[in-house]
């Protein structure tokens, strides 16, 4: 009987041993979810303020554009992905975009839903400036000054050429923010901050490397108006070494698991013999820089070297250190972003030398404009920011209407050879069974409309696609799968090993816009 009690008495207290610790580990969550949730309702009242300004810079961005939007232009890899819908960002280890194409294309096949991912494009952008503005002002309300600042960052020639893309534009906007995003992150510890960049500068890798630059442009511009300020060397030498170690670990994480290697014609992703790193990694610098230097119209140049003066003249002015190494270290630090600028494209064998590429130069003027716009000196400095934001925005519409000017011209010349195709019956279903091959000679040009432009930059022709011609495989898809012509053998010379114009080919057809030539099975057209 005593034993029984004992086992009742047990079991109860064994039970209530139980119910305690249910209880306690409920009461744990509980506080641990209401601290997290206190916490992010602190980060949410934190950042509250970024809101209307993100979405005022949104909305100049969008407008910006509009044009661009309206062209409906398949820029250069588009075409093909609205044939194949394949996504192919894993042939440069950019995982992250492969993922994010298929939430927001909702299925992995990749169908035209444009405009939408150059909205989501321009969001991000948004947001991008908006960190980098409150990152070196503290500012809780921007201003017109700091909105022509960040007018670059988005507008600038050289992202006009990545939100052109239909499919790409939102993770080259994405790399951006990744790449400012740990900037929040300084003030919450030293292994949170590190963790921050090591992650951000990964992801940054992930979507698009040009923005391989941006993370050390922003950190170098803080680390000198620290150092203006008076701060503590300790300090801002613990910001340095910090974001330096976290930024190197992100980018040999990457290398190490995600990075294969390419080499192909226009890029080449290994490094050159260390013998020849400093050399061609300066040879590629002067390169970057003559295609700014002949792309950029005249009156651009001198509002960017304008800015670059005030801000070194601010940095002087404003600095509670020796004016004379304010101002040595001043010139020193734009002149380190500005190489850095151009990201990790410079050090490779073969860089890429695209306007695409070369965007972060448009991030290097947003952040001269942000140092002029938020200080109280140096108007001159803030008419000559607005006067290249202006500069810039009107060029997107310029550029915008020049896609869709080009898109008409080149779907004129297009079915104007298709016509005549027609007419010779070469398209017809009957003739499918025999053994047609096709070349291309020539190329369509660009729209006269174009061509008459002022030429006193080259920029347009950095960003506009090459016309339709024989050696961009790319520009022919348009020919041989948009009207159902797959059942001719598309022959280009360097696949085919045989330049049809050595044989002679009788004329079938001329025309002021092309010429037709064929015989057995071999057609050459010859574009105008």
């Amino acid at each position: 009987m005593q034993i029984v009690q004992k086992t009742k008495k047990s079991k109860n207290e064994t039970g209530k041993g139980m119910v305690v610790m249910i209880q306690n580990v409920i009461g744990r969550t509980s506080a641990k979810a209401a601290g997290f949730w206190k916490k992010r309702k602190e980060l949410a009242r934190q950042y509250k303020f970024m809101v209307k300004p993100c979405l005022l810079l949104a909305a100049i961005y969008t407008l910006a554009i509009s044009a661009l939007l309206r062209a409906n232009y398949n820029y250069r890899d588009d075409l093909k992905r609205v044939i194949s819908g394949r996504k192919g960002w894993e042939d440069y280890g950019r995982y992250l975009s492969n993922f994010l194409s298929s939430v927001i294309h909702a299925d992995s096949y990749l169908t035209d839903v444009s405009p939408l991912p150059q909205l989501i494009a321009v969001l991000f952008l948004a947001m991008s400036g908006i960190i980098l503005w409150h990152s070196l002002s503290k500012k809780r309300k921007i201003s017109v000054w700091d909105l022509a600042a960040l007018v670059p960052l988005g507008v600038s020639p050289y992202f006009l050429a990545c939100i052109s893309y239909k499919y790409d534009s939102p993770y080259m906007a994405l790399s951006i923010f990744m790449s400012v995003l740990p900037i929040l992150f300084i003030e919450r510890g030293t292994l949170t901050y590190l963790c921050a960049v090591t992650l951000g500068t990964f992801l940054m890798c992930a979507t698009y490397q040009a923005s391989s630059g941006i993370f050390p442009m922003l950190v170098l511009l803080l680390c000198m108006r620290l150092w203006n300020q008076g701060e503590d060397m300790q300090a801002i030498r613990k910001l340095a070494v910090t974001s330096a170690v976290g930024y190197l670990a992100g980018l040999m994480i990457f290398k190490l698991f995600l990075m294969p290697p390419s080499n192909r014609k226009y890029v080449v992703t290994s490094l050159p013999p260390w013998e020849r790193l400093i050399p061609e990694t300066a040879t590629h610098l002067a390169k970057y820089f003559s295609l700014i230097w002949e792309g950029f119209k005249q009156e651009w140049l001198i509002l960017i070297l304008c800015m670059a003066a005030a801000v070194i003249v601010v940095m002087i002015l404003d600095s509670k250190r020796n004016k004379f190494a304010a101002a040595f270290l001043s010139v020193i630090t734009l002149s380190a972003m500005l190489l850095l600028s151009f990201g990790v494209y410079p050090v490779l064998s073969k860089p890429l030398f695209y306007a695409r590429a070369m965007y972060g130069f448009g991030v290097f003027i947003s952040l001269l404009g942000v140092c002029i716009s938020t200080s109280d000196k140096m108007y001159c400095g803030k008419l000559a920011c607005l006067a290249l934001g202006w500069c810039f925005f009107v060029f997107s519409f310029t550029y915008g209407n020049a896609l869709q000017i080009q898109e008409d011209y080149a779907k004129f010349r297009v079915e104007e050879v298709l016509d005549d195709l027609k007419d010779m019956d070469i398209m017809t279903p009957e003739n499918s069974h025999e053994k047609i091959s096709i070349q291309f000679s020539g190329a369509i040009g660009y729209a006269p409309a174009i061509k008459h432009m002022p030429k006193d930059s080259k920029i347009m022709d950095q960003l506009m696609p090459p016309p339709i011609s024989k050696f961009r495989y790319n520009e022919l898809y348009q020919f041989f799968f948009y009207y159902k012509l797959k059942h001719i053998r598309r022959n280009l010379p360097q696949d085919s090993g045989v330049d049809f114009k050595t044989y002679h080919l009788p004329v079938l057809k001329d025309t002021i816009f092309h010429t037709i030539r064929g015989k057995d099975g071999c057609i050459l057209i010859e574009l105008k």
